[in-house]
């Protein structure tokens, strides 16, 4: 009963924007949730979802609900991808850190380094879009200086120069938002949803294992390298070990 009441501390009554069809749909589903109607409201949140909506809110509540029927690693890829929405950042990685206590193995965890910590906080804030949107502002302006150079009579070379500069600037910030692109077509966010799954130096059961992953591990999926198997992912584990896993155990975003 404790845990029932501190779970459903957390779910969201109000604030999803979507079409009033789905909204409705919303409601009712957490109306269920409120009611420990766990199973149907979980069918109701994903035909949301399948209809191609998305927000916090809606990965929040599906966290909570699988969280209640101790769904755990289930749980955590749904709170882990309301984490991605600034709107309920906070209540969804307070919820991650009750899931994640609940969990009997947990991974070591190597600390990321500076430069990967800098484009996920890039990533997170402003963001890819924002990042083209910020490099062509700047790079318009760097534009402008530099044309302004041509119809001043004095400090021609100072006009110059900081157009060129604030260009720079630009070529940097369209750099980041190329390097993220290529980060998020390449790579994606795995959470193991079964109790545990063996980590292979190849993609076959029969090659020597590497470690053993458990329920909620997350990892890193190298999507070009899984590319040519059907079967199995590439995959960086927490603690920095690569390796092969099977596809159906793990929730991918």
């Amino acid at each position: 009963m404790i845990r029932y009441l501190f779970l459903t501390s957390f779910i969201l009554l109000t604030g999803w924007q979507a079409a009033t069809a789905q909204q409705a749909r919303f409601d009712r589903a957490t109306d269920l949730l409120e009611v420990q109607e766990y199973r149907e409201a979980i069918d109701l949140y994903k035909s949301i979802a399948d209809d191609g909506y998305s927000s916090g809110a809606l990965w929040f509540n599906l966290g909570v609900a699988y969280a209640t029927l101790d769904s755990l690693g289930v749980s955590k890829y749904y709170l882990m991808k309301a984490e991605q929405h600034r709107e309920i950042e906070a209540q969804a990685r307070e919820a991650l850190d009750f899931v994640n206590e609940r969990f009997t193995r947990r991974s070591s965890v190597l600390p990321p380094l500076p430069w990967d910590r800098f484009f996920a906080n890039l990533a997170r804030s402003p963001g890819e879009s924002n990042l083209y949107i910020i490099g062509f502002l700047v790079l318009y302006g760097g534009v402008a200086l530099f044309i302004t150079s041509w119809f001043v009579s004095g400090r021609i070379k100072l006009w110059r120069y900081s157009g060129l500069t604030v260009i720079l600037i630009s070529a940097l910030i369209f750099s980041s938002a190329l390097y993220l692109s290529y980060q998020s077509d390449r790579y994606g966010t795995g959470v193991l949803k079964e109790r545990q799954s063996v980590v292979y130096q190849q993609p076959e059961p029969e090659s020597a294992a590497v470690s053993t992953a458990y329920e909620g591990y997350t990892m890193r999926i190298d999507h070009r390298r899984s590319e040519s198997e059907d079967e199995w992912y590439f995959v960086r584990l927490e603690n920095g070990m690569t390796g092969w896993i099977e596809r159906g155990g793990l929730l991918i975003f």
